[in-house]
């Protein structure tokens, strides 16, 4: 199987139990074995084979960094725990970092850069090197970064900046999660038959899909689906008028579904109740799916539609919870077949 490495990752402070989710999910698809070990506000710390575990941030919409651990200790300068950093940081010098989350610890970082350097370790703003501590929850986790994700890396894909706009369309951090969360693997075959102006099909393409299925029953949509596939240089992309009650494909065709079914004021279902029409997309969903593969979509909280995936004989793998505005909670949920 390989080694296990231990490693930190930490988490968007935004929908953290979906960021971590979608670390299991991209371990899950990338790592040939992994294990949680700990979860901390802002920081998991697992274990994992990977090849190259830049991959966990270049696929991630809300894990932000990713390195190799180091060791993790109280949330004091305790003289024993920061020889065993020195100790790992032989050879070379370093930048260190110290995030405190929300007032954890009791020490800043020039405290830990006057106790490094006193052990002989060199501590240089100029070092490609560096040293991240991640002060929270009473511990302190240390680690030397290995790969963070760029400032602004989804901004060209902001809804406004494609060239067809439609409002109410999700950002592509969020778009890439649910799609990471169908477990997606590169040469995997996508589906979104809700797939609107094609968000959730830009990010399965930039992921690697070797054939992304890009479905909506609004024709207006999906032409402009088509402009902003081509866009972004989407050439394994299939765009089509088409109902997500009756899916024109094979039996167990797709290897991934991600999809944001229409629900809401401002969204429109042609008629067709909220319920009937989940409960039909998800019979489809299970019939065109390959054994194992997953289905991820979201609802209003209040109307449960977790239960509308046990009803078609879906299996829940997990639901959380996304608070939009006063009148929505959406509820994000992942099955599989």
């Amino acid at each position: 199987m390989g080694e296990l490495r231990s490693f930190y990752a930490i988490l968007s402070g935004d929908y953290e139990g979906l960021a971590l989710e979608e670390l299991k999910a991209i371990l899950e698809v990338e790592s040939k074995g992994y294990v949680i070990e700990h979860v901390f506000e802002g920081v998991a710390v697992f274990k994992a084979v990977l090849e190259d575990p830049g991959v966990v941030v270049s696929r991630a919409g809300y894990v932000r960094e990713v390195g190799e651990l180091v060791t993790i200790g109280s949330d004091h300068l305790e003289p024993s725990w920061v020889k065993e950093v020195a100790q790992a940081l032989r050879g070379g010098s370093v930048r260190v970092e110290v995030s405190r989350y929300k007032g954890y610890g009791f020490y800043s970082e020039p405290d830990l850069v006057r106790m490094l350097s006193g052990l002989g370790v060199r501590c240089s703003l100029d070092s490609d090197r560096m040293l991240r501590v991640m002060v929270t929850e009473g511990v302190s986790v240390a680690g030397v970064r290995l790969a963070s994700r760029e400032a602004g890396g989804f901004v060209d894909r902001m809804p406004r900046r494609r060239p067809y706009f439609k409002p109410g369309t999700l950002s592509p951090k969020l778009s890439r999660l649910f799609v990471n969360l169908s477990r997606l693997r590169r040469g995997g075959v996508f589906l979104d038959p809700f797939c609107g102006v094609g968000g959730f099909a830009i990010e399965a393409c930039l992921l690697g899909a070797s054939r992304v299925i890009c479905g909506d029953i609004d024709g207006e949509a999906t032409l402009g689906a088509l402009k902003n596939l081509e866009h972004y240089g989407c050439n394994v992309s299939l765009v089509a008028r088409s109902n997500s009650m009756a899916i024109p494909l094979a039996d167990e065709s797709v290897d991934a579904i991600a999809t944001d079914p229409p629900y809401g004021r401002s969204a429109s279902t042609k008629g067709v109740g909220y319920e009937e029409l989940a409960l039909e997309f998800l019979r489809e969903a299970r019939r065109v799916l390959r054994r194992g593969g997953y289905v991820v979509y979201a609802g209003p909280y209040e109307r449960s539609p977790w239960v509308i995936a046990r009803r078609v004989g879906l299996e829940v793998v997990s639901r959380h919870h996304m608070f939009v505005h006063g009148s929505l909670v959406r509820e994000v949920v992942v099955a599989r077949v």
